[in-house]
């Protein structure tokens, strides 16, 4: 029997599987070489296995184990034994930390971002179908949160690419941190992230939620290029069962809601809702029918003048995009403007508008009538991601336009966006003798003083300003510092927006250069605007 059991161990000796035999209370009652260096533990006869074997009947299963060199993993499997007399169980053990390793790499890249290591969209929507199941068997409510960082864009193009990776790693750790365990945040991918939030009390825990983001995202960022980095976010919330009873509804709400969020002026939340619904649709209309419009050339140019106060005769003209459309008429830019610069069709619109308004200019010097500034908006998007000075190089030249004639407007806000760019592109724009306005003035955030390290030639008082004089006091006082200001600066300076003689009364007292306003003429159409100058020529029309 001796050399039997002598025989077997040292067959069993030179396997690598583990083979270990164990009495009923888990004592080692054998064991070869592979269970001891899988085990890390030597000798183990006598010792507890502290594994939990299932007692009558075979069983298999895969166990943790604990080494020196970290986590590792084993295959058991084991059976009823009886050993010299006493029950107990044999048990193989097999190494199969590679493969474990191998499925979680798997898993890791089928289910999991591998920049942030959030959850994917796949896993997201797993989890989202398990959710709603248990929510609608409790009777319970759930939240997702679909977020959308604001002025992200502008670290990647800025700082690079590394710098955009590092930083949205921070998002993840930030959102993360705002959540409870039970929480799930994923990568959808770019900047998009959605936060699933389970069984909650009220609907207004998700806009609370929503917020603390929202303020811990609009903190400096800390990367190795800057040490103030600031971005925002934007959310949109959907609520199971409120605004759906599916996966693919409750994202495609909160989808909406999104965008809702950002129409209102980004770093905000906003609620799913069936009148947004209504609202989504007709905006994906609409971006269906101004492709449309622009391919058939549907898009015209009116003209507003802009007087000069001292001699009451029209010295300027800004030109404003309007839209023909076969069904409903006229269009005003308030419309489509907005939309335009969320789907880019803006860079094509403006430089259209650009193209059409120096060749109506060159048309009115080659007919003799006075010669006038012809101002042209400039969208923020269109200033910032498109090389604005080799395209107004190139419509000068195609239209025989004089530099010296033409203005391009852009909004306190949009120069604030990316001063250092900003100032580049002005000095350039300055250079091939271009003149340059600051529109809707006194609606940003700057100060005159900064403004003077542009180069801007003109104000532009935003309309909202002149329209409650001279009934509003504070308006008026508004109105006349920055007129009075923007002469010390060196700027000239034009109101918006004229309607009445108290108002153009007051801005010739204060001084004011120029003005523009219904007072003289609405927007004109280019045949109309010339019979306009034409009047004036022969005296008979001011203001």
């Amino acid at each position: 029997m001796a050399t039997h059991l002598s025989k077997l161990d040292l067959i069993l000796n030179t396997i690598t599987d583990g083979v270990l035999v164990v009495d009923s209370q888990g004592i080692v009652l054998y064991a070869n070489q592979a269970a001891e260096i899988l085990l890390a533990r030597s000798p183990l006869i006598g010792q507890s296995l502290a594994v939990p074997v299932n007692p009558d009947k075979n069983s298999y299963q895969d166990i943790n184990l604990i080494r020196s060199s970290g986590l590792a993993w084993a295959e058991m499997r084991s059976a009823p034994l009886e050993w010299d007399g006493r029950p107990g169980y044999v048990i193989a053990l097999r190494d199969i930390t590679e493969r474990k390793s191998a499925e979680e790499a798997i898993k890791q890249l089928a289910f999991y971002d591998l920049l942030t290591k959030l959850p994917n969209r796949r896993l997201l929507q797993e989890r989202l179908k398990h959710s709603i199941n248990m929510e609608r068997r409790e009777g319970k409510q759930l939240a997702l949160l679909m977020l959308d960082l604001d002025r992200f864009k502008a670290v990647n193009d800025s700082l690079g690419h590394q710098a955009g990776d590092a930083l949205l790693q921070q998002v993840a750790e930030r959102i993360t941190g705002q959540l409870r365990d039970v929480d799930m945040v994923a990568r959808l991918g770019g900047d998009e992230f959605i936060v699933l939030l389970e069984d909650i009390i009220h609907p207004d825990d998700a806009a609370r939620v929503a917020e603390k983001i929202i303020t811990d995202l609009s903190k400096p960022f800390k990367l190795n290029q800057s040490d103030d980095v600031r971005i925002g976010a934007s959310i949109g919330i959907s609520l199971y069962p409120q605004h759906g009873d599916s996966s693919e509804i409750l994202l495609d709400h909160a989808d909406a809601a999104l965008y809702h969020a950002k129409d209102r002026g980004r770093g905000c939340f906003a609620y799913f809702s069936e009148e947004l619904t209504v609202i989504v649709r007709e905006r994906i209309a609409l971006e269906a029918r101004l492709r449309k419009a622009i391919e058939q050339h549907e898009l015209c140019v009116f003209f507003q003048p802009q007087v000069d106060i001292a001699s009451s005769r029209i010295v300027g003209a800004e030109a404003l995009v309007r839209w023909r459309d076969p069904i409903e008429g006229l269009i005003e830019p308030v419309h489509f403007i907005s939309l335009a610069e969320e789907t880019g069709l803006i860079l094509e619109i403006g430089e259209w508008v650009l193209r059409e308004a120096c060749r109506q200019g060159r048309l009115w010097l080659d007919m003799e009538l006075p010669p006038l500034t012809i101002a042209v908006n400039v969208s923020s998007y269109q200033f910032h991601r498109s090389d604005i000075n080799a395209l107004a190089a190139k419509v000068l030249a195609e239209t025989r336009f004089p530099a010296k004639r033409l203005e391009l407007e852009i909004t306190e806000s949009g120069l604030m966006e990316n001063q250092d760019k900003t100032t580049v592109i002005l000095n350039s724009l300055h250079m091939q003798g271009i003149h340059l306005a600051i529109d809707d003035f006194g609606t940003g955030y700057s100060s005159l003083a900064y403004l003077k390290s542009f180069s801007v030639d003109v104000l532009k008082i935003d309309k909202s300003f002149i329209a409650e004089i001279p009934n509003n006091t504070d308006d008026m006082e508004i109105a006349a510092t920055i007129v009075a200001m923007g002469h010390i600066l060196g700027f000239k300076v034009l109101a918006e927006g004229v309607e009445t003689t108290e108002q153009l009364d007051f801005l010739r007292k204060a001084g004011c250069d120029a003005y523009q306003g219904f007072i003289k003429s609405r927007p004109l159409p280019a045949l109309k605007f010339a019979e306009l100058l034409s009047d004036q020529n022969k005296g008979r029309n001011g203001v």
